[in-house]
């Protein structure tokens, strides 16, 4: 079993406090202690196996000095309280500590333990130190023990915080290893995915005479889902993408350039219509960032639409401090319960779009993912008139 010693020894490193440099929120301790109590040495004191090594010091030249030379190993091996020692050189067990420290006829000691919260174990101690003979009031020992306690809450937030830091650092690593993952999957899954639906249609063209309606409707299928799988992946890549698109490089685009992008990249049908409006010509903004949004928005818009003709509405306006952007449609609309549920990466609502397919869950959670980093999104939306996304990007 463990002793005492070794119990503390173990905690001071799960602190990671030990032979770290100075912090003002520690200095800011040990000045107040040492003001209150008028005294010219304060220290914030961790006791490991064999040496006393001061978090903070005032009065003290250096950092740490071996355990024979501790007020404050001698003051927690006596009691796990507070202890105030107003004539040092007449106290028995303090007066030889006192010598080896300097002191010859006077001396004063005052020491509150610093407890680790979970097990109780004193971990060092918040002392002041005079060379003369002292004596604290109520009030001032109060404020010691008080401070001790703030000494003892920083500490824990440090412990929580390396805690937290490991555990982001693990994730980062994780997410790093799934975003590699991911991107080798899909890119390799990406070509030969291609390359059956390519072999699908020819077969189906080659064989129009030859196929029962039976062997067809299988064709047919396969088709749908391999077009499915490929939705799938762009959505993976183009999701992924974002972490690695530095998206605060700013491109100067001309809005109606960046709308017939838009559109020949959507191949736009004649059941569709795209309206825009802008109150200015030219945004200083990434412009990858932009076309990704505008494409998942754009295209949702006229997938999940029912009426006969799609129309779309694009809307540049700012203010002193954003880009604000509009993108409107005359679709099927959302619920409000479903607001939160349609930004989750591969969340499906379970609503089949125009043409029949399920969508990915990827491309909302995309403009999520990009808006999170530049600004903000807003949805409004009413079951079969339409939905509105409102798009706010810091300038």
């Amino acid at each position: 079993m463990e002793n005492i010693e070794e119990q503390r020894s173990k905690l001071l490193k799960s602190y990671d406090l030990l032979d770290t440099n100075p912090e003002i929120e520690f200095d800011n301790i040990t000045f107040l202690a040492s003001t209150l109590c008028d005294t010219p040495i304060s220290t914030i004191t961790l006791l490991d196996e064999n040496r006393q090594w001061f978090k903070s010091k005032i009065g003290v030249a250096n950092d740490e000095s071996p355990r024979e030379y501790s007020f404050c190993s001698l003051a927690i091996g006596k009691s796990s309280e507070t202890i105030v020692i107003e004539k040092v050189m007449e106290d028995n067990d303090f007066k030889k500590v006192g010598r080896l420290n300097g002191l010859t006829n006077e001396g004063f000691y005052a020491g509150v333990p610093i407890k680790d919260k979970d097990t109780g174990i004193t971990l060092g101690a918040l002392c002041v130190i005079d060379y003369v003979n002292k004596k604290l009031s109520d009030k001032q020992i109060t404020s010691l023990e008080i401070l001790a306690e703030q000494t003892s809450k920083l500490f824990e937030l440090r412990k929580k915080f390396k805690s937290l830091a490991q555990n982001n650092e693990y994730l980062l690593l994780r997410y790093s290893e799934l975003e590699k993952f991911a991107h080798v999957i899909s890119h390799d899954m990406k070509s030969p995915l291609n390359n059956i639906i390519s072999l699908i249609r020819i077969i189906k063209d080659n064989s129009v005479d030859m196929l029962n309606s039976g062997n067809e409707e299988y064709f047919n299928l396969i088709e749908e889902c391999s077009i499915q799988l490929k939705k799938y992946i762009d959505g993976i890549l183009n999701f992924y993408k974002t972490d690695s698109v530095d998206l605060n490089k700013k491109d100067e685009i001309v809005i109606n350039d960046l709308i017939e992008e838009v559109k020949s990249l959507l191949d736009i049908k004649s059941n569709v219509k795209i309206n825009f409006s802008n109150d200015y010509d030219v945004i200083k903004m990434n412009k990858y960032a932009l076309i990704q949004i505008l494409l998942n928005l754009v295209s949702n818009g006229i997938k999940y639409n029912d009426k006969e003709f799609s129309e779309i509405n694009i809307n540049f306006k700012s203010n002193s401090n954003q880009y604000i952007l509009q993108v409107s449609d005359n679709g099927i609309g959302i619920k409000p319960e479903n607001f939160k549920e349609i930004y989750e990466s591969f969340k499906i609502l379970n609503i089949k779009d125009r043409y029949g397919n399920f969508g990915s869950g990827i491309g909302l959670s995309t403009v999520k993912k990009i808006v999170d980093k530049l600004g903000s999104i807003q949805v409004a939306s009413e079951i079969n008139k339409g939905t509105t996304f409102t798009i706010y990007l810091n300038k």
